[in-house]
């Protein structure tokens, strides 16, 4: 049996012993429970049922007129004709699925990205919106994504994006190196209060929040909500009072 043949087919929507039963189907032409048990190794009371689910869906047919009942497996092309409806009718539903999805203003919005490029293509598009507000540790960031921090130091938030931001940083070497390297730029810098330091970078812009964790796993959560956003914003421009220039 192939193994390949039987992921793709539980990729769409067959369960493992569906496609044991379809492939071994396929593999013999066609044939009884007693058959299909032996090909596929599984129980024939398995079998019965397995048979009855991919009968009503079009994956199989019972052949007529034979003593004793045999099956086979119908042309794949159908399936892909199957798959093909199924994408149209979901495309069809799309609007009226997002219009209950987007209906309570109250629901917040929430996306998730794992690893450097998620991260990054988030922070990319960052630096196009018309302004944010980070609670951050660049020595943090670089250790994950070096060479996004030269780019925004060198080109992106010095001269060529729209951004203009307020940063409040974690007060070590490598923060106050970003601060004086972008010093004259769109781009103001405070340092957080003595004593505090953050573990993640905070991100508050056009009624969105992405919290981005620095560990080892590096991920970020996009979260929609424009409490959330006020809240986060508050408290940011009471720490930018407090901040260190």
């Amino acid at each position: 049996m192939d193994e390949k043949l039987s992921t793709l087919l539980q990729n769409i929507g067959f369960t493992e012993k569906e496609a044991l039963v379809y492939l071994s189907l396929m593999e013999l032409g066609s044939g009884t429970v007693s058959q299909i048990a032996q090909r596929a190794k599984l129980k024939r009371s398995i079998i019965y049922i397995i048979l009855e689910g991919l009968i009503k869906r079009g994956h199989v047919s019972e052949m007529p007129e034979t003593k004793i009942s045999r099956y086979i497996a119908v042309d794949p092309t159908k399936i892909l004709s199957d798959l093909k409806n199924k994408v149209i009718d979901l495309k069809n539903l799309l609007p009226s699925l997002l219009a209950i999805y987007n209906k309570p203003a109250w629901k917040p919005k929430i996306n998730y990205f794992e690893g450097k490029e998620g991260v990054a293509s988030v922070y990319r598009y960052i630096e196009n919106v018309k302004e944010a507000y980070f609670i951050t540790s660049t020595g943090r960031i670089a250790e994950h994504l070096p060479e996004e921090v030269e780019a925004w130091i060198t080109d992106k938030l010095a001269k060529s994006v729209p951004l203009v931001g307020k940063h409040l940083l974690s007060n070590t070497e490598m923060d106050r190196d970003f601060a004086k390297r972008l010093k004259g730029t769109k781009q103001q810098i405070k340092f957080l209060p003595k004593g505090l330091t953050v573990d993640m970078d905070i991100s508050i812009y056009e009624n969105k929040v992405a919290l981005t964790s620095l560990e080892e796993h590096l991920f970020i959560v996009v979260i929609e909500s424009k409490a959330l956003y006020n809240s986060m914003k508050t408290i940011f421009d009471l720490l930018w009072e407090q901040g260190v220039k």
